[in-house]
């Protein structure tokens, strides 16, 4: 079967959202579409919708599955070039499924199902969100070892946008430095917005996250309604999914929210006038360490090596991600705490004020540096991000450089010269659209920004369609 795009989902919403964008494209722009499904009960919705689809859990249950050619885990690691051990790292962590040879063997079987299902269907480009789970990240592996287009979907760092990234794990500002980037009317109402509610973004896909691990949130109708929905696929309909750790997430949830009693002892409050440096929190297990920056994921032993090695009558000041409130092992955290140059803010304080009076952020590739550029606030950088390397950062590349670059990043002053530009091309980078917004508007947006990447990139071609019709 001939698949122009492909769209892979992991959740029901996925399929809400993605299905009448497919159906467009095909309708619109005559192309073969359809899904590869790792959510049984996102099958149904295509089949009413009469939309094809490849569902991974009936094949693996399937008798066909006899057919399916299962290599050896090193014969897998050489043919596409990877390290399971790093490929199952987030999907292990997070399920808290620590059984290597499990998760391994999930793996194999993955694999001979996305290599027969590329080798029997001319498949021509893969479109998924940014996902560390193994299907995602395996997905992308088996794409690339078949020469195929892959465009991986991610928010963009301003409100309702989205960034498309193509045959990459990391995503970048393609063309950096050529050409002129003009002024932006919208992103300059960004910037004022952004001055007034001191936030940045918060996707609405991730919004439930981004509250206080209180009664309120752990009894939320939002957290029953997931929960119940999950009960219902996977004991009464018998449906196979990826997000499947029903009793780890609930577990997990409650000791979140013992952690956040304990840590109620440990907060303090930002002092006046006290010079200090900024260290934001990333979400512990989020893939922006798991998958991108593996080895900063133990932030509490950075923080440790960051207290020491700054500028003397510096304080360190961090704080937890706001949709992580909980998340961090309370013994590390204890442990650093010891240390009085160190302090745990308290998770009502809004990094805006932070960042501002701070002598400088420290970051591995958190939306805090980016506001902190937004603010003209030297940042030091240790890890892969799209603002790396251009020139409105420090870059460190090794840890031992980290005092040399905060000394040279607390005494600098005034805004780098080349921010405007930075942040122009930044958002010219990003496109109109917002993840799992159904939205009739919000659906139209992204579908043409869709459209208009792949034509682009010349993953598609219509003599209907150009470029200056596209929504940025």
């Amino acid at each position: 079967m001939k698949v122009d795009i492909l769209f892979a989902i992991m959740a029901v919403q996925e399929v809400v959202f993605f299905a009448p964008i497919a159906k467009r494209l095909r309708d619109e722009e005559g192309l073969k579409v359809a899904f590869l499904t790792f959510h049984e009960a996102g099958d149904d919705i295509l089949e009413k919708e009469g939309v094809p689809y490849f569902s991974l859990h009936k094949i693996k249950n399937s008798e066909g599955m006899k057919k399916h050619v299962f290599l050896k885990p090193e014969d897998v690691q050489r043919r596409l070039g990877i390290n399971i051990r790093k490929l199952i790292l987030h999907e292990m962590l997070t399920t808290n499924r620590l059984d290597e040879k499990y998760l391994s063997s999930k793996v194999m079987t993955y694999h001979a199902i996305m290599d027969s299902i590329f080798r029997d269907n001319e498949i021509g480009c893969v479109v998924q969100e940014l996902g560390g789970f193994i299907a995602p990240q395996l997905l992308y592996h088996v794409s690339k070892y078949y020469k195929k287009q892959h465009i991986f979907i991610e928010p963009a760092m301003f409100p309702k946008r989205i960034v498309f990234t193509l045959n990459d794990m990391n995503a970048d500002i393609a063309d950096y430095g050529e050409g002129v980037a003009a002024p932006d009317e919208e992103l300059k109402k960004l910037l004022e917005q952004y001055s007034i509610r001191k936030t940045v973004v918060i996707p609405k896909k991730d919004k439930h996250f981004f509250q206080d691990m209180s009664l309120k949130r752990l009894f939320s109708m939002d957290n029953f309604r997931r929960l119940s929905r999950k009960l219902y696929h996977k004991y009464i309909l018998g449906r196979e999914e990826e997000y499947n750790a029903i009793l780890w997430y609930i577990v997990y949830h409650f000791i979140k929210f013992f952690k956040r009693k304990v840590l109620n002892f440990y907060y303090s409050e930002p002092v006046e006038g006290e010079k200090y440096i900024y260290y934001p929190f990333h979400v512990p297990l989020d893939v922006q360490l798991t998958m991108r920056c593996p080895e900063f994921l133990n932030q509490e032993a950075l923080v440790g090596y960051i207290a020491r090695v700054i500028p003397l009558g510096c304080s360190l000041y961090v704080k937890e991600h706001p949709a992580a409130i909980g998340g961090h092992q309370l013994s590390r955290m204890r442990d650093i705490l010891r240390d009085k140059n160190i302090r745990l803010i308290h998770p009502r304080h809004n990094s805006f004020d932070l960042i501002k009076n701070a002598g400088c952020v420290i970051t591995i590739n958190s939306k805090v540096g980016f506001e902190a550029i937004m603010q003209g606030k030297p940042v030091v950088v240790l890890g892969r991000t799209f603002y790396r390397g251009k020139g409105v950062t420090l870059d460190v590349n090794n840890v031992s450089e980290i005092s040399g670059a905060v000394t040279s990043a607390t005494g600098e002053a005034g805004i780098p010269a080349n921010r405007d530009y930075f942040l122009n091309k930044a958002f010219a980078w990003s496109y109109k659209g917002e993840l799992y917004e159904n939205s009739p508007e919000n659906i139209d947006n992204f579908y043409r920004s869709l459209k208009t990447f792949m034509l682009k990139s010349g993953i598609i071609k219509s003599d209907k369609y150009t470029a200056e019709g596209a929504i940025r």
